[in-house]
């Protein structure tokens, strides 16, 4: 007899500490590359998902550079870096606008706690856009997405609502296509555009969405439901190790 293919599997992970994570900077669309502390992070995912015999079949990543970084330390731990890549702007982590490259007690100082609190929080209030003074802190992510034409008119400063929508928009056209019984796709991602995907995934609200953080180096694994929703089996990451797991 066949025997039956287990079910399609989902590992959302965030991309290592970069070095403006390090710094407590808003890094948005900024092409940082990651620390040697993020470096580790994800040597240290892959080591254990080589360890118990995880493999992947694919991985999707945004363009910026401490996620592609990431995808090669992970790969590389894994003994893997053959695996098939895709890129997808629609990854990118969330546009912060004018808040780009500033500390958080910065941006506090300049704006005020309470408009800070609330672009970071709110689920739908946009940040100032970034200054045309300050165009060159995502210079290399502009010039790259100018090879991605779908990507139309970029946004000065997005939401986590925008972020949510242009995430939702790659799940259907580029994810979910590659999805079948037996295999196991990993999305290496940031801390905003996987809170979109977890928001879809765990069918969350837009007060439980923006109370969510996700780690640095940390890992949800979800698997494929027969009625077409998800489950998650586990949370990790590298500091605290399986943080919970449903089985």
């Amino acid at each position: 007899m066949p025997t039956a293919l287990s079910p399609a599997e989902l590992l959302l992970i965030r991309h290592g500490e970069s070095a403006w994570n390090h710094e407590q900077r808003f890094t948005g669309w900024a092409d940082v590359g990651l620390t040697a502390a993020g470096v580790g992070q994800m040597r240290e995912l892959g080591d254990r998902l080589r360890g118990e015999g995880v493999s992947i079949d694919r991985v999707f990543s945004s363009l910026l550079r401490r996620c592609v970084d990431s995808v090669d330390v992970l790969l590389d731990a894994m003994q893997a870096p053959a695996v098939p890549r895709t890129l997808d702007w629609r990854l990118n982590e969330r546009h912060y606008g004018a808040l780009t490259g500033r500390s958080k007690p910065g941006a506090v100082a300049e704006f005020g706690a309470e408009a800070v609190r609330t672009w970071r929080r709110s689920y739908r209030a946009v940040p100032p856009p970034l200054p045309l003074s300050e165009l060159a802190k995502i210079a290399p992510l502009a010039s790259t997405l100018s090879e991605h034409p779908q990507a139309g008119t970029l946004p000065e400063a997005e939401s986590l609502e925008q972020t949510a929508w242009r995430v939702a928009q790659c799940w259907p056209e580029v994810i979910a296509p590659a999805l079948s019984p037996g295999r196991r796709l990993a999305v290496v991602g940031h801390g905003n555009s996987l809170r979109a995907l977890v928001m879809q995934l765990e069918e969350l609200g837009e007060a439980e969405v923006s109370g969510l953080e996700i780690a640095n180096g940390e890992m949800r694994r979800y698997a494929a439901l027969e009625d077409g929703g998800w489950a998650r089996r586990e949370i990790w990451r590298p500091d605290r190790h399986a943080l919970s797991q449903i089985l």
